[in-house]
C-alpha cells in the first residue's frame, strides 16, 4: 500500500461545475490538509474578505459568509460562529465577492444565496429570507426584482 494520495477524474458531460469528493475512513490532518489545499486553490479565483474579531484579523472564504451588513455605521459579516468587522464598504465587497453567490437585498445589506433557508414571498412586494443560522431579513422592495434575477440565474 502506498503512502500517496489515491486521486481520480470522472468526466461527466453533464456536470455544470467542478466537484470535489474526498473519501477517506476518518477526518484526518491528512484529510484537512486536502481541503485547505483546494480551498486555497479556489480562493485564487474568488479571493478571501480580510475580517476583524477584537484585535485579530482573519482571511474569510467567501464561502462561510451568511451575511454582510451594516450596523451602527460599521460593516459586519456574519458567519454563523460569530461576527466580524470588515474595514470596506458594501459598495467595495460587491466587487470582490462570486456574483454568482451574493446578491445586495438593500441599501444595508448582502446576502450569500448559498446561506438561504427560504423565502417567503407572501408579503405584497417584498421577500422575507430565512437564513440556515435562523436569522431572518428583508429584501427592499427596489432590490426584489435583483433578487428574482439572481435566484433565475441559480438555477
Amino acid at each position: 500500500m502506498s503512502d500517496l494520495v489515491d486521486i481520480k477524474l470522472v468526466i461527466d458531460k453533464a456536470c455544470q461545475k467542478l466537484n470535489v469528493l474526498i473519501t477517506n475512513n476518518a477526518h484526518t490532518e491528512e484529510v484537512e490538509g486536502v481541503i485547505s489545499a483546494i480551498q486555497s486553490y479556489a480562493s485564487k479565483k474568488i479571493p478571501m474578505i480580510p475580517a476583524f474579531f477584537k484585535e485579530s484579523q482573519v482571511m474569510l472564504p467567501q464561502s462561510q459568509m451568511i451575511r454582510i451588513f451594516i450596523n451602527n455605521r460599521k460593516v459586519m459579516v456574519s458567519t454563523g460562529k460569530r461576527v466580524y468587522e470588515i474595514k470596506k464598504t458594501l459598495t467595495e465587497l460587491e466587487e470582490m465577492l462570486d456574483h454568482g453567490r451574493f446578491v445586495r437585498i438593500s441599501q444595508s445589506e448582502i446576502l450569500n444565496l448559498q446561506m438561504v433557508k427560504s423565502f417567503d414571498f407572501s408579503a405584497a412586494g417584498t421577500i422575507m429570507v430565512e437564513l440556515v443560522n435562523g436569522e431572518s431579513t428583508w429584501v427592499a422592495r427596489r432590490r426584489v426584482k435583483d433578487v428574482k434575477l439572481a435566484l433565475q440565474r441559480k438555477e
